[in-house]
């Protein structure tokens, strides 16, 4: 339920009424007093549903043209008529109970970023945060910066400002998108350098760390967790219902790529930087383009009939090359996907063969290794293989690397620790 309250510009009073009237809307007038070019101040309830349409006759009217309108959302609204109105859009076909009026969108999109200084102050500290908790492998650490990290609000700015043609709002979504990302990751270098100098100890190996190999190789999955936190949001926007938690789901794919990009840049280490930002900016397109799709597909569009079709064609246009860039994204990801399968399935048969070798010497694999090595298609570079075993034969390591090199048709390094078993 809303409450709309508007100034009524001089010689407009009659027309507004008689639309009020006409649709069945109860209002209430008071006097204009401050001696401008107003007459009167209108006051009337409405559904929700019903905002867009009833604020778009209005301004037809002449009601936006020399005064301001405003929109509150009402607790409760006690008024025979008003339950009257409330049934008849309930029973409309074509009213939206769940879509927020386009005059609120804006507003909304607006409010879920904070003043510049205060995001970008929250940013820095979620990105400290972020990091630390990368570096101490602590994945509880790193969700709970994505609960202060504010980027939701630049990714619908960006989106909405698409849909209703404000291309002030798009801009400036976008320029708080990339300035954030780029704080992230600057906070990142800048805190990675200070713990390994100061906080960490010298030999400390960051690729051990779950937390940073889990950025390394996006695969398809990132693409649908992107897909599916653009589209939350951008639902969450327009139902009108609180976004914090679905903020959250965009913090997780914007926020630990962006630190583990800063981990990368300050060590100098291109696998860690490349992998990470690669995946930064599979998420950046895939927020932005399910977002956008999403308000264009729920009907959002201007007001005005004559900046309609500039806005459909700029939305179209925006949407074409956010899905072209998406396409070759995918293309990379389903080749890392499949490259990333088709080792495993190497190593899985690679160590079938050892276990066959060690099992005809009588003896047990306990442990099994395959080393890799590549930025993002990956190739098995060495294997490890500990067994135990009675006895163990001169030819043993020669024949079982011939073996392994034979299956995959490329020479590979072999490294064998041995360990002898005592008979029962």
């Amino acid at each position: 339920m809303r409450l709309i309250q508007a100034v009524i510009p001089e010689g407009k009073k009659e027309v507004i009424i008689d639309l009020l009237k006409e649709r069945g809307i109860d209002y209430v007038i008071s006097p204009e007093t401050s001696q401008r070019k107003y007459s009167d101040v209108l006051f009337f309830p409405i559904p929700k549903e019903g905002v867009e349409e009833v604020l778009d006759e209005l301004r037809d009217a002449g009601l936006e043209k020399n005064g301001f309108t405003i929109v509150t959302k009402a607790e409760a609204i006690v008024a025979e008529e008003f339950e009257k109105l409330k049934e008849r859009y309930e029973e409309s076909e074509e009213a939206d109970e769940s879509k927020l009026a386009r005059q609120e969108l804006k507003t909304s999109a607006e409010n879920l970023a904070p003043p510049s200084p205060t995001y970008y102050l929250l940013l820095v500290a979620a990105s400290i945060i972020a990091t630390a908790g990368i570096l101490m492998d602590n994945a509880a650490i790193v969700v709970g910066s994505m609960v202060i990290a504010p980027l939701i609000g630049p990714a619908m700015s960006s989106c909405v400002g698409t849909v209703i043609n404000d291309e002030e709002l798009f801009y400036d979504g976008i320029k708080q998108q990339a300035l954030g990302v780029l704080l992230v990751i600057g906070s990142s270098v800048a805190f990675t350098r200070l713990a390994l100098g100061v906080l960490l100890p010298r030999q400390f190996e960051l690729l051990s760390l779950n937390q940073i190999t889990n950025q390394l190789n996006p695969g398809f999955l990132s693409l649908v967790v992107a897909l599916g936190s653009g589209l939350a949001g951008a639902f969450s926007l327009t139902a009108g219902v609180n976004s914090a938690l679905v903020g959250v789901m965009i913090s997780v794919a914007l926020l630990p790529p962006a630190a583990a990009t800063g981990i990368g840049v300050s060590i100098a280490n291109v696998r860690i930087a490349s992998g990470a930002a690669i995946l930064l900016a599979i998420n950046l397109i895939s927020i932005n383009l399910a977002g956008t799709f999403t308000l264009w597909f729920q009907g959002y569009e201007p007001g005005r009939w004559y900046e309609q079709e500039g806005a459909e064609k700029t939305t179209k246009s925006r949407l074409f090359v956010l899905i072209v860039l998406l396409l070759i994204v995918a293309t990379f990801l389903a080749l890392v996907t499949w490259e990333t399968r088709r080792e495993a399935r190497k190593a899985a048969k690679l160590e079938e063969i050892a276990r066959n070798q060690v099992t005809n010497l009588g003896g047990n694999i306990t442990s099994f290794e395959a080393e890799r090595t590549g930025l993002f298609f990956e190739k098995i570079k060495s294997v490890s293989i500990q067994f135990t075993a009675s006895s163990y034969p001169e030819e043993f390591g020669r024949k079982i690397k011939s073996k392994m090199e034979g299956w995959l048709g490329r020479s590979i390094g072999l490294k064998l620790s041995y360990l002898q078993s005592v008979p029962n």
